[in-house]
């Protein structure tokens, strides 16, 4: 696809179920049923998504069809996970602690990531895409308006389960790598990776 072939558009919320249909093969914790883990997923994605101006999402221009997902936040920004969360648990109790863990995980990221930042800076929080090379697509045009905003450089924490090396490929930076310990298993460590791009 080229890019007269799409647009970008403020994200719709209803396409949530979309990027499950992505994350949860890769991000559902090893327990509970299939509506329990895509919920569980649906609490990672929401603990990512901010109340601004920063969501966006690319379509298809022929048909409409959602094809990527990017979200960003500035150092000031929060996000409305936790009352999402308390309005629609359904679950017993014990199905509380992975996502909690899982939210604690979020914001240890986000704060490590945020003290490198300046007031300047923006943090890319969530990509997402479901057609190869939308992704790109979507962060290219995202960057260009955000150059023209005035920001100088964009910051994303990312971990060993998701594709990192896309962004070393794209032209970002590894400012850091290190173990997170409460995902480790024996030998098998959980690495986490904060990146930085100059807009």
């Amino acid at each position: 696809m080229k890019m007269d072939e799409m647009i970008v558009r403020t994200f719709d919320m209803k396409n949530i179920p979309l990027m499950l249909d992505v994350l949860t093969p890769m991000w559902c914790a090893p327990y509970g049923d299939e509506e329990y883990r895509r919920f569980s997923v649906e609490n990672i994605v929401r603990n990512n998504i901010f109340e601004n101006d920063y969501r966006f999402q690319l379509v298809d221009k022929n048909d409409g069809s959602f094809l990527s997902a990017a979200f960003f936040a500035r150092k000031t920004d929060v996000n409305k996970a936790a009352e999402w969360l308390s309005e629609n648990f359904k679950y017993p109790d014990d199905a509380m602690i992975p996502l909690s863990l899982s939210t604690e995980y979020i914001d240890i990221m986000d704060e490590r990531t945020r003290s490198l930042m300046k007031e300047s800076d923006i943090q890319m929080t969530l990509f997402v895409s479901r057609k190869s090379g939308a992704g790109s697509i979507l962060l290219e045009s995202v960057l260009e308006r955000l150059r023209g905003e005035g920001w100088k450089n964009l910051f994303l924490w990312t971990d060993c389960e998701c594709n990192w090396e896309w962004y070393v490929r794209h032209g970002f930076s590894l400012l850091r790598k290190d173990e997170y310990d409460r995902f480790s298993d024996g030998d098998e460590k959980y690495w986490t990776y904060i990146f930085k791009k100059a807009i």
